[in-house]
C-alpha cells in the first residue's frame, strides 16, 4: 500500500499540469519559444549586445528618462506579450487537455499553469536589470527596488484587466449545458445505462494526442487532481473550447486595434512607449494576429499565411501603393526619374573646363583663408597648417565623441578649428556630431549656452531610437497610412522621417536647414566644406553630397577610362538630380542617409529607374579618407606652395588595430569563421586600404601629411555599444576618454604643429 501511495505521488508530480505544459511547448511550440528566447538573449546579453539593444530592455526611457514610468510601461507590455502567449497556447493546444472543460474559468485556469516560463523570466529579467542598473546607470538600491516593483505593478496591471474580461466570458461545461455537475453526472448515467451504438467520435478517439494530467493548480497556491472526462461528450466539450476561443479572439481584436491606433499618436510624446515595450508589443501583435487566424482556420493558418506572404511578395513589386519606400525629403519624386545606367553614369562626367571652373572656386576659399592668415601673423609669406577632419561612424557614440573633440580642439585653437579646416568629412554618427559642432560655431554668437558647454553633449547624447523603434512598430510593420508635406512635396511617414524628428529635437532644430543654405558660409570662410559620402546599395558607388560643387572629385580622364577600363565611382547628387530639386536637400536628411544602418532606418530609395537605394557610408569608407586622400590630390599643387603641412585630424570612436584574439576550436566556430572573419574584419580591411592610399599621397605631394588620431580604447572585454541609444556609464566613458593619455599626447601633437 505504501508503494502504490508513492507511486501516486511520483505520478501527480511528474504529470502535474503546468509541467506537462513545458513539455508541450519545447516539443510542439518552437515557433512561440523562439520570441521568449530572443527575450531571454536580450536581457541577459547574449544577442545584439554590440548593438545596444539588450540595453533598451534592462534600462528602458520614457520621455528621455529612466524612472518608474518607464518599467512601469515596460512591465504592462511584456503583460500583453505574456496574454498573447496564453492565448496562443490554449487556441493550440487546449484540446490536448479535455478536463479543463470541467473547471471553472478553464481559460484562468490555464494561464495560472502556463506561468512557468514567464516566472523563470521575471526572475531572470530583475535579477539581470537591477544589476546593469546599479553598474551602469548608477543607480542606488533604494532606487533599483523601486523600478523593479514598478515592473511588476505594470504587468499586474494588464493581469487585472485582462482578468476582469475573462471572468465573466469564460465559460466551462456547466454554464454551456445550464446544468449542475450533479445534474450533469446523472444525464450521462441514464445515456450509459440504455443501449449505445460505440462511436468512433468519442473525445478520446477524436483527440489521440491527448496528453496526461494528474493534478493542477486550482490557483497559485492551491494544488488539485484533475478530473476524469472519458465520460462527457465530446461535443459539449467542444463548445466550451469552441467559446473560450471566440472569447479570446474578441480580446486578442481588441488589443491589436488598440495597439495601431496608439501608432496614431506618435507625434505625442506620452504615447510613445520604451523601445523594448514596443519590441514586446510587436512580438504580443503577431502572436496574435496567428492566434486569431488559429481560431477560424485550424490547420489551414500556416497555409494561408504562407500563400498570404508569397501574394504580398509578388503584388509589391509591381503595385506601388502596396510598395512603401522611404523617400529622401526635399526631392522631387513627381518628375520623370533619372535613368541610372552606365550611358547617364558615364555622360555626368564633366568637362575639364567644369572642374576647372569648381576648383577654382574652393582655391579662391583657400586663397581667402590664406591671406587672413598671413594678416593675423603680419607675415606675407606665412605658410599656416591646412586641416582636414575625418569622423568615423559609430552612431551616437561617434556622434558625442565627435562633437568633444571637436570643442576640445576649438578651445586649444582659441576658436579657429573651423576656419582652419578645409574639409569635413566621414560616415554614420561621426558625420552628425561634426555637422552639429559646424552649426553651433556658425550661430555661436546667438547661442545661450557656451560653445563649449556639455549642454550641446547632453544634446547629442539623447536618445534617438526609442521614438524610431516605436514607428517601426506600430507603423512601418503592418501599415503605414500617413503622410507628411515637405518643401510642397507629401513624403510617407515612416521611421526614417521619425529619426529625423527626434534628431532635429536633440540638436534644438538646428541641422533642419538645406544643404544649399551652406553655401555662402563656406564661401566666406567661416566654416569648412563638408562632403557627405552614403553608399548606393545596388552598385557599391558613392553619392557626394556638399553644398559646393563638386565635379573634381567625380572627375575621370576619358583616355585614362578607356586605357585602364575604370568604372565611374563617385556620383556628383546636385547633378544627378539637378532636375529634382537637389538644392531642396535638407541637411539632417542627408546625415541619416549617411547613417543608414540596416534594419534600424529604412534605406532611402533615389528617383531613379531602375530605384536605387542609399545606405551608411561606412559600407565603403568609414572615416572619408578616400574624400581626403582625392582632396589631397586635387589641390596638391597649392598646398605644397601655400601650406607648411596638412593636418588630418581623425576623430574615432575605436582604436585603429586591437591585439588579435585567439579564436575558439569549437565545430560551430569553424564553420562560421568564414564568413564571420570576413564582416568582422570589414573595417581592419578598410583600414590597411585606406592607410595604404595615405602613405602613396605622403609621397606624391611635397608637403608633409601629419595624421592626428583621437580614439576611444577598451580595456578587454569592455565595449560601447554601436546604437542610437547610450546609458550614463557610457556617456562618461566617452567624454572622459578625451584625458586619455594616448588623446593628451595627439592633442599636444596638434598644438606643437599648429606653433611650428
Amino acid at each position: 500500500m505504501g508503494a502504490e501511495k508513492k507511486r501516486k505521488t511520483l505520478d501527480r508530480f511528474l504529470y502535474f499540469f503546468p509541467f506537462q505544459l513545458v513539455l508541450l511547448h519545447l516539443k510542439r511550440n518552437h515557433f512561440l519559444l523562439f520570441f521568449w528566447l530572443v527575450l531571454f538573449a536580450f536581457t541577459t546579453q547574449s544577442f545584439a549586445n554590440k548593438l545596444g539593444i539588450p540595453y533598451l530592455f534592462l534600462a528602458p526611457e520614457y520621455q528621455g528618462k529612466v524612472d518608474i514610468w518607464s518599467f512601469a510601461i515596460l512591465g504592462f507590455s511584456l503583460g500583453a506579450f505574456i496574454m498573447a502567449f496564453n492565448i496562443y497556447s490554449y487556441i493550440l493546444h487546449a484540446k490536448r487537455f479535455p478536463f479543463l472543460g470541467t473547471l471553472q474559468r478553464p481559460f484562468l485556469k490555464f494561464c495560472i499553469n502556463n506561468s512557468i516560463i514567464p516566472l523563470i523570466f521575471f526572475a531572470t529579467y530583475i535579477y539581470c536589470s537591477a544589476d546593469f542598473l546599479k553598474k551602469t546607470e548608477l543607480l542606488s538600491s533604494t532606487r533599483i527596488v523601486t523600478y523593479m516593483l514598478a515592473f511588476v505593478a505594470g504587468n499586474l496591471l494588464f493581469i487585472v484587466i485582462a482578468a476582469a474580461y475573462f471572468f465573466p466570458t469564460n465559460k466551462n461545461i456547466y454554464k454551456i449545458t445550464g446544468n449542475t455537475a450533479e445534474q450533469l453526472e446523472e444525464l450521462i448515467r441514464k445515456k450509459r445505462s440504455g443501449f449505445r451504438r460505440p462511436s468512433s467520435f468519442t473525445f478520446r478517439d477524436r483527440y489521440k494526442n491527448k496528453w496526461r494530467v494528474d493534478s493542477y493548480l486550482s490557483n497559485p497556491i492551491k494544488v488539485m487532481l484533475a478530473r476524469d472526462t472519458e465520460h462527457y461528450e465530446s461535443e459539449t466539450l467542444k463548445k466550451v473550447f469552441f467559446q473560450n476561443h471566440v472569447n479570446a479572439s474578441l480580446f486578442e481584436s481588441i488589443l491589436v486595434v488598440i495597439f495601431l491606433l496608439i501608432g496614431a499618436f506618435q507625434f505625442n510624446s506620452f504615447f510613445v512607449i520604451p523601445a523594448a515595450a514596443s519590441a514586446c508589443l510587436v512580438f504580443t501583435v503577431i502572436l496574435m494576429l496567428i492566434s486569431i487566424l488559429m481560431s477560424w482556420l485550424k490547420g489551414w493558418t500556416f497555409s494561408f499565411l504562407l500563400v498570404l506572404i508569397l501574394i504580398l511578395d509578388l503584388t509589391t513589386g509591381r503595385w506601388d501603393f502596396l510598395s512603401y519606400r522611404n523617400q529622401v525629403y526635399g526631392l522631387n519624386y513627381n518628375n520623370e526619374p533619372v535613368q541610372y545606367n552606365t550611358a547617364v553614369i558615364d555622360s555626368l562626367n564633366q568637362s575639364l573646363l567644369s572642374v576647372a571652373s569648381d576648383k577654382a572656386e574652393h582655391i579662391e576659399i583657400l586663397n581667402e583663408w590664406l591671406i587672413e592668415k598671413r594678416k593675423k601673423q603680419k607675415d606675407p609669406t606665412y605658410k599656416p597648417k591646412l586641416i582636414i577632419i575625418n569622423a568615423s561612424g559609430g552612431g551616437l557614440r561617434s556622434s558625442l565623441w565627435t562633437l568633444k573633440c571637436m570643442q576640445v580642439c576649438d578651445s586649444l585653437m582659441n576658436g579657429t578649428l573651423m576656419a582652419d579646416t578645409k574639409l569635413l568629412t566621414g560616415s554614420s554618427g561621426g558625420t552628425i556630431g561634426a555637422a552639429y559642432f559646424r552649426e553651433l560655431h556658425l550661430q555661436r554668437d546667438k547661442l545661450k549656452h557656451g560653445l563649449y558647454s556639455d549642454f550641446f553633449l547632453n544634446n547629442i547624447s539623447k536618445d534617438a531610437l526609442n521614438r524610431t523603434l516605436f514607428t517601426f512598430a506600430t507603423n512601418d510593420i503592418f501599415v503605414r497610412f500617413r503622410n507628411r508635406e515637405y518643401s510642397d512635396f507629401s513624403y510617407t511617414l515612416d521611421r526614417g522621417m521619425t529619426f529625423e524628428d527626434e534628431m532635429n529635437r536633440n540638436t534644438d532644430w538646428l541641422l533642419n536647414k538645406r544643404i544649399a543654405d551652406y553655401n555662402a558660409e563656406v564661401r566666406s570662410g567661416k566654416i569648412p566644406m563638408m562632403v557627405i559620402s552614403p553608399s548606393v546599395v545596388n552598385d557599391g558607388r558613392r553619392l557626394l553630397i556638399s553644398s559646393q560643387p563638386l565635379s573634381y572629385f567625380t572627375y575621370q580622364d576619358p583616355e585614362k577610362l578607356e586605357q585602364l577600363n575604370l568604372a565611374m565611382e563617385n556620383l556628383e547628387f546636385n547633378l544627378l538630380f539637378k532636375d529634382h530639386n537637389a538644392e531642396n536637400l535638407r541637411m539632417i536628411t542627408a546625415l541619416r542617409m549617411n547613417s543608414t544602418f540596416p534594419y534600424i532606418l529604412p534605406f532611402p530609395a533615389l528617383p531613379t529607374d531602375p530605384q536605387v537605394e542609399i545606405m551608411d557610408a561606412g559600407l565603403r569608407d568609414n572615416f572619408g579618407t578616400k574624400i581626403s586622400v582625392r582632396y589631397i590630390h586635387e589641390f596638391s599643387d597649392w598646398i605644397e606652395k601655400n601650406t607648411s603641412g596638412i593636418i588630418l585630424l581623425q576623430i574615432r570612436d575605436t582604436e585603429k588595430i586591437t591585439e588579435t584574439q585567439e579564436t575558439d576550436h569549437s565545430y560551430l566556430t569553424k564553420f562560421t569563421n568564414p564568413i564571420g572573419s570576413f564582416y568582422g574584419n570589414l573595417f581592419n580591411d578598410q583600414e590597411y586600404n585606406m592607410d595604404q592610399f595615405m602613405d602613396i599621397s605622403s609621397e606624391a605631394i611635397n608637403t608633409p601629411i601629419y595624421k592626428i588620431p583621437l580614439e576611444i580604447r577598451y580595456s578587454p572585454g569592455e565595449h560601447i555599444a554601436l546604437s542610437w541609444h547610450l546609458t550614463k556609464l557610457e556617456k562618461k566613458k566617452i567624454v572622459q576618454s578625451i584625458n586619455a593619455p594616448w588623446n593628451r599626447d595627439a592633442l599636444q601633437k596638434m598644438q606643437d604643429l599648429l606653433k611650428d
